[in-house]
């Protein structure tokens, strides 16, 4: 698990721990688990998925979908952050 944060510049849009996160990027879609390696890259428009570990063992992970506008995505160790317009 790792701390991820979106940020636009109105306000916090998620802020929490998850197991993994999937993000729109330049080449095709980014996909981010806990221990990747340091990353700064842009974004582009599209929808970020968010894996949160369920509260059940076996249940499946909870997924909550956020959509941006351009933007950057920071991977450092355990938080990952992004910076979105919109």
């Amino acid at each position: 698990m790792f701390n991820l944060r979106i940020h636009t510049l109105e306000k916090t849009l998620f802020d929490g721990d998850v197991e993994s996160v999937n993000v729109p990027g330049p080449t095709g879609e980014l996909g981010i688990l806990t221990y990747h390696i340091p990353l700064i890259t842009p974004l582009i428009n599209g929808k970020i998925r968010i894996k949160k570990k369920s509260a059940e063992r076996y249940e499946k992970a909870d997924e909550q979908i956020v959509e941006i506008k351009k933007g950057f995505l920071e991977v450092k160790p355990n938080q990952v952050v992004v910076l979105a317009e919109t």
